[in-house]
């Protein structure tokens, strides 16, 4: 008898799926090879029949894998996430199959004997007991900890308890795997044999072995980044998401998720507990908790003899000088004593602008709404798009010598070898850890004290935990204030309270140095004062008065084309539909209008922005409406639910 298949497309398309013939022995869940619309694509098997449809089948050319590489439930979650982010079931599902490069030094050590984590304090174990209370129900809880205070080790606990007194998996969620080196190593040492690493560092082979490990049942422990989400745990009893606020946890192309999101749809089919861990929770985790929609607890100080770091701030002088007095003098202090240094300049490159005197202004992309940067060895590259020439290029064309302004991390590195000779020093930002080998290598070396000063952008703020870094200095702190994002308040102060935690992490003093021209800025009053809690205070009234979230939610309706008229056509075609379902009570249809980057990659970018607390109906209204909309091929309209910036 004929067997058929059902099989979901990786492509932008209604359908959710089309009929083949598959041979004898294929499984819903194997990979096949088929023609579609007279391309070679890769679809999955979603269900197997023998009906015989009414028209003519084509065969499948070959089935790739010998093991389904899909499981049930993550079949049923893909036509969840389908229904939430409005995207083809076959985007959904190929989200959950692993990709990778093939370059890696981050491996878990085999053979180990397990040995115990570390005792409890008091307010750790309080937090652990009231965590484990709700094993086995759909719970979720915020673990609010300053900057080390140990949620690690309660992360240890409750995984141990899970693995030992259940069949029950565990998937723990990081921003960045080569930053979490001290959890990794951690997990390795307490659970040997039992943990599969998922992240898109590892090869394609040791990504696809780890995922089939866990499919077969013969791993218990997930941990990666925000697409490990989706990994086949069987029989799922725990989720914790480490630094719950990191942004990475969002996903950019289609389907636009939150790990968050599909981490607690998981947890409400699994019946398992969702913890969120944070020093510096998003607004919207800390007000359910505040409210008692979800459990709150808390970690007010750091174990054994640690102490959190003394914070200062210094103005900036308006001279040449890239360091002021105060931070150059504790340098040479740290150095002194053989102590280690993190600085943190969130600009990347050498000079993060290019001046025309002639012209009177700096040098823009020919893509993009952003300037150039120049970066050394002679280049300028947006960093918006991606875009490079040469410099020597780019001032023949113009006709003219550029002026070099600003400071990125290229020339801080130069200045500090210059400084400080003698010193080692070494750098964290996109352009020197283009091989992610470099990341992992660079924080094994700071962790066993190879490095002085380790200087770089936002990525040295995520995770780091070095015995001997006693200093932390942040240059120009107010970056990023500027930024038309009602979240931008929010981003700065995190990043500043979470570098700031890297100092004093062991029984050596830490201080926290911050340069910046803005003083007196609250945000950066609230962060040398480490002060969460004022800031939610703050922050949540503003949300309230603007509706935002916490007491929104967000759909951003955005349209993209190289043909300036096409994108503002469409979107006005969008707001024409929108508009035949206002004025609604609870909801806020901001624009069309041009995004603050209106222009990135040549593509001209408007968008909508709807602020509403029913969102489940807004939905339906984009799927019915917006998504069958005939719109050119030279047009992407991109729907975005509860996007994390607006720019």
């Amino acid at each position: 008898m004929i067997q058929y298949a059902e099989l979901a497309f990786d492509l932008p398309i209604l359908e959710d799926t089309f009929t083949y013939e598959v041979p004898s022995g294929t499984q819903i869940g194997m990979r096949v090879e088929a023609k579609l619309r007279g391309r070679k694509e890769e679809g999955i098997v979603l269900s197997l029949h023998h009906n015989e449809p009414s028209y003519a089948v084509l065969q499948v050319d070959r089935v790739i894998d010998k093991i389904p590489v899909i499981n049930d439930e993550q079949i049923q979650l893909a036509y969840w996430v389908k229904e939430q982010y409005l995207a083809s079931l076959g985007e959904c599902i190929h989200k959950m199959i692993p990709s990778g490069r093939r370059h890696s030094k981050v491996k878990l050590t085999e053979g180990l004997s397990a040995s115990e984590p570390f005792p409890l304090n008091e307010e750790q174990e309080a937090a652990y007991r009231n965590i484990k209370a709700d094993f086995g129900k759909d719970s979720i809880h915020l673990l609010f900890g300053i900057t080390g205070s140990g949620k690690t080790e309660v992360y240890l606990h409750l995984i141990r308890d899970i693995l030992q007194n259940s069949n029950k998996g565990v998937l723990l969620l990081v921003p960045e795997i080569g930053l979490t080196y001290h959890i990794i190593r951690k997990l390795e040492a307490v659970f040997p044999g039992e943990i599969a690493l998922l992240h898109s560092a590892l090869k394609v082979s040791e990504r696809f072995k780890a995922y089939t490990d866990l499919i077969q049942g013969k791993k218990r422990i997930a941990v990666g980044t925000r697409s490990a989400v989706f990994a086949p745990v069987s029989n799922l009893g725990l989720v914790i998401i480490d630094e719950e606020h990191d942004g990475s946890f969002k996903e950019h192309s289609t389907p636009r998720y939150h790990a968050r999101q599909i981490a607690l749809q998981r947890c409400r089919t699994n019946k398992a507990v969702l913890v969120l861990g944070s020093a510096t929770p998003s607004l919207e985790v800390y007000h359910l908790a505040k409210t008692g929609k979800i459990g709150l607890q808390t970690l007010t100080k750091r174990p054994g003899t640690a102490k959190p770091p003394t914070v200062r701030i210094e103005e900036n002088k308006k001279d040449a000088r890239l360091l002021g007095s105060e931070l150059t003098f504790a340098i040479k202090q740290r150095l002194d004593k053989k102590e280690q240094i993190i600085l943190l300049l969130n600009r990347r490159g050498y000079s993060p602008l290019l001046y025309s005197e002639k012209e009177k202004t700096y040098i823009p992309c020919p893509n993009c709404t952003s300037h150039l940067c120049y970066h050394k060895k002679g280049t300028v590259i947006c960093h918006l798009c991606g875009f490079s020439d040469s410099l020597q290029r780019l001032e023949s064309k113009l006709g003219e010598k550029l002026v070099m302004m600003g400071t990125g991390t290229q020339k801080l590195e130069e200045f500090l070898l210059e400084t400080f000779p003698g010193a080692k020093v070494e750098r964290l930002d996109q352009d020197s850890i283009q091989d992610k080998s470099v990341l992992t290598d660079v924080i094994g070396r700071l962790v066993d004290g190879e490095i002085d000063i380790l200087t770089g952008t936002q990525m040295i703020s995520k995770g780091l935990d070095a015995a001997r870094v006693t200093l932390v200095g942040v240059l120009n702190a107010g970056i990023g204030l500027g930024l038309p994002d009602f979240r931008a308040g929010e981003r700065v102060f995190s990043l500043l309270t979470q570098v700031a935690g890297r100092a004093g992490r062991s029984d050596l003093a830490g201080e926290v140095l911050i340069e910046t021209n803005t003083v007196d800025h609250p945000i950066i009053r609230m962060a040398l004062d480490q002060d969460y809690i004022r800031f939610y205070e703050s922050e949540i009234k503003t949300r309230e008065e603007l509706f935002y979230p916490p007491f929104s939610r967000l759909v951003r309706i955005l349209s993209r084309s190289k043909d300036e008229s096409l994108s503002l056509k469409t979107i006005e075609e969008v707001h024409q539909v929108l508009k035949k379902h206002l004025p609604e009570p609870n909801t806020v249809v901001l624009g069309p209008a041009p995004c603050p980057f209106y222009k990135i990659d040549a593509n001209f970018r408007n968008h909508i922005l709807i602020k509403t607390t029913v969102q489940n109906k807004w939905r339906e209204i984009l799927k019915k409406e917006i998504r069958p909309l005939k719109i050119s091929k030279n047009v992407y309209l991109e729907l975005d639910f509860d996007p994390l910036d607006l720019v």
